[in-house]
């Protein structure tokens, strides 16, 4: 799991270190940042998927371009560079990029060791920068064992001086721990603010590393037999509605239908069901894919009932725990906070595992502020952050004094 983010010199990032839980909420001001950490972190997936092309290339996110590195460095100000490191839970360490124009710095560390290379953008990934690591005794009796490690800023091989079958089952373990932050790197995947389904069928398409286009996401659902079912589930908790696929026999043509569990019990596409229920379908679509651990999601709630936004955050609380998911989500509504709030209450989440920040914008710099929640779902400082606005207006409207 992904247990804390750092940042320097990224858009209104000029110093973070933001660590994260099972489920993390970012809540704020409108462009006070939050959305700037899910960024940041896509930018070093991307150099770790795609190393060979600029650093303006880096900031594409395929659903979202952010205009470069000139365009993303805090305060334009281009003689600095940006960094971010991802640090995962033991064994396996962190791993990060310092990023300028024409060249990276690569580090990755652990409890095992420490690695570090300079690298020219764009990068082919074709240098080894081999150390030595040497294991702990297995006894007082016994010489540390010597092992040459052979790494490129991504892979690493492992060979033990001295080989024997013990020294090359620890020559693998310790490959796994190295790799490992980097294989978990691209186990994180987003859910944006454009998403939905604006069809009523769709045909399966080729995909990209990380799926965003409607196609791509229908796709998903489409050559994953399970998917929908697993969907349905939630649908049928959250809006009291049935999800399926429909293949049109003797064609590729397949058609993503709805259905109210209700004495109603009439059905439809799902393009016709209001955007509330068919962007849920794509987060959820997002959510039960089995290679993704890590879920950045831009405001779960939008477009839904108050009442919806409740079974929704129960929803991703239970999938989260039975699922062994993180998500990271970003928010403007109070109701969805205090569903989740109400969570830890009902122990369907425990305090530890909900990390709260209030993220704001201090003149130019985005600064988070954690809010800590007790066992009873009370989050230091409350909801006051929500209802600012909402008291200049009855002081307003009831003509109070300021």
């Amino acid at each position: 799991m992904l247990k804390s983010v750092r940042i320097e010199n990224f858009r209104s990032i000029e110093s973070a270190e933001v660590p994260l839980g099972r489920m993390t909420v970012l809540f704020g001001p409108t462009a006070a940042g939050k959305s700037s950490l899910f960024y940041a972190l896509l930018a070093l997936r991307n150099f770790v998927l795609s190393p060979n092309q600029s650093a303006d290339g880096l900031f594409n996110l395929g659903f979202q371009s952010l205009g470069g590195l000139d365009a993303c460095v805090f305060n334009h100000a281009t003689g600095k560079d940006v960094s971010v490191i991802a640090d995962f839970d033991d064994p396996l360490g962190l791993y990060g990029l310092r990023l300028s124009k024409t060249e990276a710095q690569i580090v990755a560390e652990s409890a095992l060791l420490a690695l570090g290379a300079k690298v020219p953008i764009p990068y082919a990934a074709n240098q080894s920068f081999p150390s030595v690591f040497q294991d702990a005794p297995p006894s007082e009796d016994a010489a540390p064992q010597e092992y040459t490690v052979n790494w490129n800023g991504f892979a690493a091989t492992v060979v033990p001086k001295e080989s024997t079958a013990e020294t090359q089952a620890r020559a693998m373990a310790v490959t796994r721990t190295i790799n490992g932050s980097v294989e978990a790197l691209k186990r994180i995947d987003v859910c944006p603010h454009r998403r939905g389904f604006f069809k009523p069928s769709y045909t399966a398409v080729s995909l990209t590393p990380t799926p965003t286009s409607e196609d791509e996401v229908a796709t998903l659902v489409i050559n994953d037999p399970h998917m929908a079912s697993r969907i349905s589930i939630n649908t049928t908790e959250i809006f009291r509605r049935d999800f399926r696929l429909y293949t049109a026999p003797g064609t590729a043509t397949t058609f993503l239908q709805t259905t109210e569990v209700s004495e109603a019990r009439v059905p439809g596409d799902l393009v016709n069901d209001g955007f509330g229920v068919n962007q849920v379908v794509y987060l959820l679509a997002k959510l039960h894919r089995p290679e993704v651990r890590t879920l950045l999601i831009e405001e779960p709630e939008v477009h839904l009932h108050p009442t919806v936004i409740r079974k929704l955050a129960r929803s991703l609380c239970t999938l989260a725990r039975d699922e062994d998911k993180q998500l990271v989500m970003t928010t403007h509504s109070e109701q969805f906070l205090l569903a989740l709030l109400t969570c830890v209450k009902e122990g369907l989440v425990s305090a530890e595992d909900l990390v709260c920040y209030d993220v704001r914008r201090e003149k130019k710099r985005t600064t988070f502020r954690p809010r800590r929640i007790s066992g009873d779902g009370q989050m230091e400082g409350g909801l006051s952050s929500f209802l600012d606005g909402e008291l200049e207006d009855l002081k307003s409207l009831m003509a109070l004094p300021a």
